[in-house]
């Protein structure tokens, strides 16, 4: 593997202490350092320009930012003449169908003959769910363009970029490095990203270099207006009904505020979508009193999906990598086997640590 690795720190108050049995061990910040973040994309342009059949792949449950910057990356490559295959376990949510091309993603690798593979706002190999198979996969060369502080610098090659706003920003500077021309639809993708990620701007992440990227794709044709709405904004009927249901079942606990949605909840509901929240962590974090929001999904296998929010001054990513998550200080997630009731006093048992712990 290379070393090249791009600079970050290990979030304040976190030692090896920290990390419970069966959890993951956080990244090491000084192997994080070796190399230094030039050799890293060296590397990676290297392996780029070279290679000719290309797997590129982005987390299961892809939001805003996996599937903007799947979609930039891959045409990019193909507008070099590479020949890409881009794939996500999960098929996109139907609200980023303005996204030229979001119906080519496949759920599968396919037979392949890849030369190349490229992991894209993964923080680890599990999230690139079952498209990768170790069996035969693992012997390509794999390049990892991430922004996630809990990134296990699991590639060959490893551009992660803790800073950074978004994967999608990390894509934007590839594309300069390597000259490419960013079209209108390439734009969008990547304004995508850099808008649901930041939140339209609003997250600690939002830095100059944000700002800029993002003026500079909407000279290149992409409508900050309408990808906030068809992004953001918009929801259909069932996950407002949802969210409200979310909403009316939460609980506030010492600066805690959580909500589990059972099956027999989304059933009752009516909702087709048998993954995600529908916004609601988001949501709740907003109230006034709350230092900390999680959520708890029940997933048709029994499973139990987690969701966490930090305010201001709150790392939450921590405790979603010691639960084999990760994520970014202040939004994470995990996913924790049944039952329910067990999932939830693990986590808040943890969480409520961490409040006194501050």
């Amino acid at each position: 593997m290379s070393t090249g690795m791009t600079n970050t720190t290990v979030p304040l108050g976190l030692g090896s202490e920290d990390v419970e049995a069966g959890g993951q061990q956080f990244p090491d910040v000084q192997r994080m350092s070796e190399g230094g973040s030039h050799q890293a994309w060296a590397d990676a342009e290297g392996y780029l320009r070279r290679a000719q059949r290309i797997l590129a792949i982005t987390h299961l449950s892809p939001d805003g930012d996996a599937v903007g910057s799947l979609l930039s990356f891959g045409r990019a490559m193909q507008g070099m003449g590479k020949v890409v295959t881009m794939a996500c376990q999960d098929p996109p949510q139907a609200r980023f169908d303005y996204m030229g091309g979001v119906r080519d993603i496949r759920q599968s690798a396919g037979e392949g003959g890849y030369d190349l593979i490229v992991s894209i706002d993964c923080s680890d190999v599990q999230r690139l769910g079952t498209v990768f198979v170790p069996g035969r996969h693992a012997h390509i060369p794999l390049i990892v363009f991430d922004h996630h502080i809990t990134n296990t610098m699991f590639g060959t090659v490893n551009v992660v970029e803790p800073q950074a706003s978004s994967s999608a920003e990390i894509i934007y500077k590839l594309l300069r490095r390597l000259d490419v021309h960013i079209s209108g639809d390439i734009a969008a993708a990547l304004l995508t990203g850099i808008i649901t990620d930041t939140l339209a701007f609003r997250t600690t992440s939002t830095t100059p270099d944000t700002l800029a990227a993002a003026m500079d794709l909407m000279r290149a044709g992409a409508s900050l207006t309408d990808i906030t709405r068809k992004a953001l904004v918009l929801r259909s009927y069932e996950s407002l009904r949802f969210l409200a249901a979310g909403i009316v079942a939460s609980q506030l606990e010492d600066g805690i505020v959580y909500a589990a949605i059972t099956r027999k909840m989304r059933k009752d509901l009516g909702v087709k979508e048998d993954r995600g929240d529908a916004g609601l962590v988001g949501t709740l974090i907003t109230a006034m009193e709350a230092t900390i929001a999680v959520v708890f999904v029940e997933n048709t296998d029994g499973s139990v999906e987690v969701g966490f929010r930090g305010a201001p001054g709150y790392d939450v990513s921590q405790v979603a990598f010691e639960f084999g998550g990760g994520g970014h200080a202040a939004a994470s997630g995990c996913t924790l086997p049944g039952p329910m009731r067990d999932a939830v006093n693990r986590v808040l048992s943890r969480l409520r640590r961490v409040i006194r712990e501050r």
